[in-house]
C-alpha cells in the first residue's frame, strides 16, 4: 500500500478520446515505501492482482449500461417517426432490438451468476471472464445498433442541440471500444475460457 502524498509519486490525468477522465497516468520517481506497508507475502503481488481482476471482471457494470442504453432507445423508436412511421413499428428496428434484448437478459444473468459466486466466497475465474467478454460485447452491439436506429443524428455530441439523447450514443460510441480492453482483452479472456473452462492446452 502506497500512501499516494508520498513524495515522488506525481498522478497526471487521462482525458479519453469521449472527454471522460476516469484514469490517471501515476508516476513513481525515487519513491520510498516502508516495509511495513506491504501487503500479502513479498513478490506475490502478481497473484493479488489477478484475483482482483476476477472481482473486477463480473460484467455487472456492462449489462446494466447496456441495458439502460436498450431501454432509451427503444424509448426513442416509440417515439420518433421515420418517413411518416413509428421507428418502432418498423420491421429492422424491432428485430434488431430483440435481438439486442435478448443479449442484454444474457449478460445480466451471467453478471448476475458472478455475484452470486462472491457470494459464496468463491472466486469466479472462467465466470467471470465469460461475463465480462460477452457483457461488454453486448454493450457495443447496443451501442451500434443505436446508431443504426438514429442515423446521422447519433454521431452529434452532448453540445449540440440537436443530437437525440443528449449526445449520449456519440459518447457510448467511442468509450465502447474501451470496454474491450479494460481488465483484459477479449482475447485474453477467451484465452482464460479456453484454458480453464474448456481445459484446452495453451496456444
Amino acid at each position: 500500500m502506497i500512501d499516494m502524498k508520498t513524495p515522488g509519486i506525481e498522478v497526471r490525468p487521462i482525458i479519453n478520446m469521449a472527454g471522460g477522465h476516469e484514469f490517471n497516468q501515476v508516476i513513481f520517481d525515487n519513491v520510498r515505501v516502508p516495509r511495513s506497508n506491504i501487503v500479502g507475502e513479498e513478490n506475490k503481488g502478481w497473484y493479488v492482482a489477478v484475483t482482483l481482476l476476477d472481482f473486477e471482471r463480473s460484467g455487472i457494470d456492462y449489462s446494466a449500461m447496456a441495458r439502460r442504453l436498450l431501454d432509451e432507445i427503444r424509448e426513442y423508436a416509440n417515439e420518433t417517426k421515420k418517413n411518416g412511421q413509428i421507428m418502432s413499428d418498423i420491421p429492422w428496428v424491432q428485430e434488431l432490438l430483440a435481438d439486442r434484448y435478448v443479449e442484454c437478459e444474457t449478460a445480466r444473468l451471467l453478471a448476475y451468476n458472478v455475484a452470486y459466486l462472491q457470494g459464496e466466497d468463491l472466486v469466479p475465474n472462467k465466470e467471470a471472464s465469460i461475463s465480462k467478454v460477452f457483457g461488454s460485447e453486448t454493450l457495443q452491439r447496443v451501442t451500434e445498433s443505436a446508431l443504426k436506429i438514429l442515423g446521422p443524428y447519433g454521431t452529434l455530441g452532448r453540445n449540440d442541440k440537436w443530437a437525440p439523447l443528449r449526445g449520449r450514443i456519440q459518447e457510448h460510441w467511442m468509450i465502447s471500444f474501451s470496454h474491450k480492453l479494460a481488465g483484459g482483452t477479449s482475447e485474453v479472456q477467451r484465452n482464460i475460457i479456453a484454458g480453464r473452462g474448456l481445459d484446452l492446452p495453451r496456444g
